[in-house]
């Protein structure tokens, strides 16, 4: 690390390192799960949480440190930005890294992570990256979710992640008023996520659960819109 002319070189050196290391994560749980080693003293500058955790009233003084609940590649990405600035994410990992980074209070790093899902943000994608927005409290993200979901609602509706959406999403979707978009296929994709969820909770599809399962949603639907014809055929 000597030769490293700058001292940004010079840490991202350190960078999932064994030399001088003074800590040891064990991150994931089960086959996936790896041992990554890091320094307390650049964790803590980086990181209010890890500074609570080695150097506060309740520190730790382990070496071993258990993070069954963070996955191996979202903690590696915290890593490289804490020791690099470096912003190492990807479709496959960005969710993970954006939990990572709240979790861990790495303001920067989750600013990255929301921008990333912005320049990726498409029809098809909508209610998921909604889902994950409300999940994560991103009010920003969310709003630009609904905004595309009212700009091309039935290219969203019709995408696969639309099922998998929770009923509080479904909801405030619902009691939006600038959905584009007919009644009907609304209701029907309404049914759709219905079957998704009885099928979740396991329960039998039949209409009594359906309605079950949507709940306030069901009084959501606009009924008065939609034609004589277009009610009888849903």
């Amino acid at each position: 690390q000597a030769t490293k002319p700058t001292v940004q070189e010079r840490f991202a050196f350190l960078f999932n390192n064994e030399v001088l290391s003074d800590v040891h994560f064990l991150v994931g749980k089960g086959r996936g799960s790896q041992r990554i080693p890091a320094h307390r003293f650049v964790l803590a500058v980086g990181s209010a949480v890890f500074d609570a955790m080695f150097n506060g009233g309740m520190a730790t003084t382990s070496t071993e440190i258990e993070l069954p609940d963070v996955e191996p590649a979202a903690f590696l990405a915290l890593l490289k930005f804490l020791y690099s600035d470096e912003v190492q994410i990807g479709p496959e990992t960005v969710m993970t890294t954006l939990y990572t980074a709240k979790k861990y209070a790495v303001p920067a790093l989750e600013a990255h992570c929301v921008e990333f899902l912005k320049k990726n943000l498409r029809a098809d994608n909508a209610f998921m990256l909604l889902t994950q927005a409300r999940l994560f409290d991103e009010p920003q993200l969310a709003s630009l979710c609904l905004e595309n979901i009212d700009k091309n609602t039935s290219d969203a509706i019709n995408a696969e992640g639309f099922t998998d959406i929770d009923l509080d999403t479904l909801v405030a979707v619902l009691e939006r008023d600038t959905l584009g978009i007919r009644e009907v296929r609304l209701f029907n994709a309404v049914v759709r996520w219905s079957e998704a969820e009885c099928q979740r909770q396991q329960l039998q599809v039949i209409p009594e659960n359906k309605r079950k399962v949507l709940g306030k949603a069901l009084s959501l639907i606009r009924f008065p819109l939609m034609t004589i014809e277009e009610f009888a055929a849903g």
